[in-house]
């Protein structure tokens, strides 16, 4: 009895990861015309990777006209009412009649350094242009360092060819960015930033060391614990002189130059001198 209990309870939980497993596979872009059999590009390897992170999500977003609507998904169903595998859906804002642009189950991928070109294909025909062929989507993922959540809008519909049509649609998020580490970063400072931050630095470092030694080696307290105290209260008076000496233009009070004594003043008369000696 147990036995069965047991084989019972296998076989339920069989059946339940076979489902399971099934639909978390219909949520999957699949590529049938990459190769299997040879090695991807290392710039498709990194979309993949990336794809994987903003797989299930979905955005709406209208034309420029606003007569059509449009439901996208990136590696899943545009819209819960969508048909299986269907990843973007034209509707008509007049009748709500709906169109199926492509299917994420036959998609192509590309990619480069900051973007992903994912494309869908296999989508209803045209009725009148493009030569009947069948309708096509394509994302274009790119890169926004400040923008987590991602955000879609539609581009153009390009159906004005003889073929090779395509609708074109953008979305931008933070997850396409490449990291950048960070040596590469300090490459790219000029040296003024570099002697800033320096500056700064060393600035930090001086008040930390100075505040630390007033406090716990000299005993100061208050205003007494800012290192050099006396010079920074005079660093005003300082920077007033230096710019009355640098800036000022106007004349200065210099010592007088000597000036001799002429001879019109030494030439007094002897004689005027000595008349008081003279008898009356």
């Amino acid at each position: 009895m147990q036995l069965k209990t047991v084989f019972r309870n296998c076989v339920v939980f069989y059946l339940i990861s076979v489902v399971m497993t099934d639909d978390i596979n219909t949520d999957i872009c699949a590529y049938p015309k990459h190769n299997p059999g040879t090695d991807l590009p290392p710039a498709v390897k990194r979309a993949l990777g990336v794809l994987t992170k903003l797989t299930g999500t979905r955005f709406v977003d209208k034309d420029d006209k606003g007569e059509y609507e449009y439901k996208i998904g990136i590696c899943t169903k545009a819209d819960d009412d969508a048909m299986d595998n269907v990843g973007v859906v034209q509707v008509k804002v007049k009748d709500k009649h709906k169109h199926r642009i492509g299917f994420y189950n036959d998609s192509h991928l590309t990619g480069g350094t900051d973007w992903i070109s994912l494309e869908y294909r296999g989508g209803e025909n045209y009725g009148t242009h493009c030569t009947h062929e069948n309708k096509k989507a394509i994302i274009m993922i790119v890169c926004d360092p400040n923008d987590s959540e991602g955000h879609g809008k539609v581009v153009e519909e390009n159906n004005q060819k003889t073929d090779e049509c395509y609708y074109l649609f953008e979305y931008s998020h933070s997850a396409v960015c490449t990291e950048v580490p960070s040596f590469q970063l300090l490459q790219g400072l000029s040296a003024g930033s570099v002697i800033i931050i320096i500056f700064i630095s060393l600035m930090a470092l001086y008040c930390i060391v100075g505040l630390l030694y007033q406090r716990f080696v000299r005993g100061a307290k208050g205003m007494e614990q800012i290192p050099n105290y006396a010079f920074w209260q005079d660093f005003g008076n300082l920077q007033a002189d230096g710019c009355d000496l640098v800036c000022r233009s106007g004349q200065r009070f210099s010592s007088r130059a000597y000036k001799g004594i002429g001879d019109d003043q030494l030439g007094d008369d002897e004689q005027d001198i000595d008349d008081h000696l003279l008898p009356m």
